[in-house]
Formats: structure tokens, C-alpha cells, sequence
């Protein structure tokens, strides 16, 4: 209780003498999501049905540029709205409905920094599924988790 008084009689002697911003005397520590709840609640969910239909929030999951780190091992840096648009677009034409993660390994590098590697299972309404996996590398930008980068990997050499 008598620290509590401390802080507070401190804060109002700081802003009466112009020592603190008086916006700054009510400020919070920013909280920061853990990657793994913000894969599986924020995003993991924006994939499951019509995805198309929730493209610029699956965007806003993205740094504007990601660097695709291909198997041809020359990686890119693309602009991820026409990364994420064309490949739906070609997805859709083969009939695909959605996506859905049932298998995710998130490795948190450092406080600013995640890895996840994914087994991803496509639905399509003309076809059976399609499985295939991924490794995302997401950081700590503003406050907010953004992929920044991608790499397509083997299933089975990963333990999917």
C-alpha cells in the first residue's frame, strides 16, 4: 500500500513540475501477444473457409514485403499483397475452399522474433486434400507479429 502511495505522489509531483508528459503519467506497457496465440487464434482461423473472402486481414498478418526463400535456393523479396493474391487466385481455380493447420512447431527465437513450421491440409471441393509444409519467420513490428519470411519444406524430413 505505501509503495502504491509512493508511485502515485511521485507521478503527480512529476507532472505538477512539468517534469512528466501528464499523457504519459496513465500510459501502459503495451501487451504483447505470445506468436502462438496469435497464430492460432489471429490467424490459423482467417484460412479455414473462404479465405479469399478475408484477404486483407490475412495481409495485415504480413510485413508488406516477405523474402520467399524457394527451393531453386534463390531467395526473393516480394510484395506480399501480390504474393498472397496471385497464389489464391490460382488455388481458387483449382478448386480449393480452404486451408487448415493441424500440425505447428513455434520456436520463439527472442523477444522480437518466431519460427513456425507448419503442416497445412488444402480442402478442395473437386478433389481430395492436399498437404504440404512451411516455415514462417514472424517479427515483433510495432507492436504487432508479421511474417517476414517463407520457405516451402519437405513434409516427412520435418517429422510431418
Amino acid at each position: 500500500m505505501k509503495q502504491g502511495l509512493y508511485v502515485a505522489a511521485t507521478m503527480f509531483l512529476s507532472v505538477s513540475l512539468g517534469m512528466l508528459d501528464p499523457d504519459m503519467a496513465h500510459a501502459k506497457t503495451p501487451v504483447v501477444i505470445d506468436p502462438e496465440k496469435w497464430y492460432s487464434e489471429s490467424y490459423g482461423p482467417l484460412w479455414h473457409d473462404k479465405p479469399w473472402d478475408k484477404e486483407e486481414k490475412i495481409l495485415s498478418h504480413y510485413h508488406s514485403e516477405i523474402w520467399d526463400h524457394s527451393t531453386d535456393g534463390k531467395p526473393q523479396r516480394l510484395q506480399t499483397d501480390k504474393w498472397i493474391g496471385e497464389a489464391m487466385e490460382e488455388w481458387r481455380a483449382e478448386g480449393w475452399t480452404g486451408s487448415e493447420v493441424p500440425d505447428i512447431r513455434i520456436n520463439r527465437i527472442n523477444d522480437s522474433t518466431a519460427s513456425f513450421t507448419t503442416r497445412w491440409v488444402d480442402h478442395y471441393y473437386n478433389r481430395e486434400d492436399d498437404y504440404s509444409c512451411a516455415w514462417y519467420l514472424a517479427d515483433l513490428i510495432d507492436g504487432d507479429w508479421k511474417f517476414t519470411h517463407f520457405a516451402p519444406i519437405d513434409c516427412e524430413s520435418h517429422g510431418f
